[in-house]
């Protein structure tokens, strides 16, 4: 095979940087084996182009962990056209993965109930109340690198009482004792006593404990006197504590079957609720009250963060 002359192959090279191989095969006078050469040099050129492009990519979404890959897309210029399937590749080949984002710790992790067995948690209430959406907000994905699910880059800015929405009220016990109860409007001290006075005290069993989060209309003056003079209140729980509270997991399965009958108006929307509240299998919260021990010494060896990442 005849060799192509240095002069030829610096020509070729130069030509190349800023014109197509159609028309360096006019301007030089090629032959069929420096058209072999051509494809090599484009080939090479495109594949530097491509790593350097994946490189600067990846710098993007690092300093913009929660634009999409369409929005990157949307804003970038490769060399050579990508869809934005590949760009999801590239950044997830690179240790960015698409995460739902979460939200911040606060948990303390001197307030938690050290040492409390099974049988300790099985006597304890827990209630809480929850705003429930119409049209529920969509998932917020974010792109991470594995390991960093709770950095605060990456956790999704909260937006209560987005769009049409419900409030209501629940207590759990274990072996499945429930109630629910909807809420008109924001709970103040004066309703939350006469929630309590309605639905959990005639119902309130000796020696049961009640688990409240630390919100203002439970830790008010005239609530704390409220209930202490008819029930026993477990004290110093943590305010958005999601790896210890175990109701969290309960409306969490309420809400999903609740959406999945697509409610049109408010009022549908309840009636969904309650359906949904009351078919959670018993076995279901028993089996979240018997992992709070477990729960309690992963919060305490995390130092009050959250327990898996």
């Amino acid at each position: 095979m005849p060799k192509i002359q240095p002069q030829t192959k610096v020509l070729i090279i130069k030509t190349l940087k800023t014109k197509s191989a159609a028309e360096v095969e006019d301007i030089v006078n090629v032959s069929k084996y420096q058209k072999g050469f051509m494809k090599l040099v484009t080939f090479m050129t495109c594949l530097k182009a491509t790593v350097r492009e994946d490189r600067l990519l990846f710098r993007q979404s690092r300093a913009s962990p929660f634009s999409t890959a369409a929005e990157l897309h949307e804003n970038w210029s490769p060399e050579k056209a990508v869809s934005t399937r590949k760009f999801c590749l590239i950044l997830s080949s690179s240790g960015l993965h698409g995460r739902i984002a979460q939200k911040p710790a606060f948990a303390k992790a001197h307030s938690l109930q050290k040492g409390w067995t099974v049988e300790k948690w099985q006597k304890v209430d827990f209630s809480d109340e929850s705003s429930i959406e119409l049209h529920p907000n969509c998932r917020k994905y974010c792109r991470r690198s594995v390991g960093t699910r709770m950095d605060a880059r990456f956790t999704k800015k909260k937006v209560k009482f987005a769009g049409g929405n419900i409030m209501v009220w629940c207590y759990i016990q274990y072996r499945g004792v429930r109630e629910l109860c909807r809420v008109d409007g924001n709970i103040n001290n004066l309703k939350y006593q006469d929630i309590f006075a309605a639905h959990y005290i005639p119902n309130h069993k000796r020696g049961q404990i009640l688990q409240q989060v630390s919100a203002p209309s439970h830790t008010s003056a005239s609530t704390s006197k409220f209930l202490k003079a008819k029930i026993k209140v477990l004290q110093d729980w943590p305010a958005q504590s999601p790896d210890i509270n175990i109701i969290e997991h309960v409306w969490g399965k309420m809400k999903e079957e609740t959406w999945k009958m697509k409610p049109k108006n408010l009022d549908e929307l309840w009636e969904s609720c309650k359906t949904a509240f009351f078919a959670i299998p018993d076995d279901f919260i028993n089996k979240l009250l018997e992992s709070l021990p477990r729960s309690m010494v992963a919060v305490l060896q995390a130092h009050g963060s959250h327990t898996r990442c």
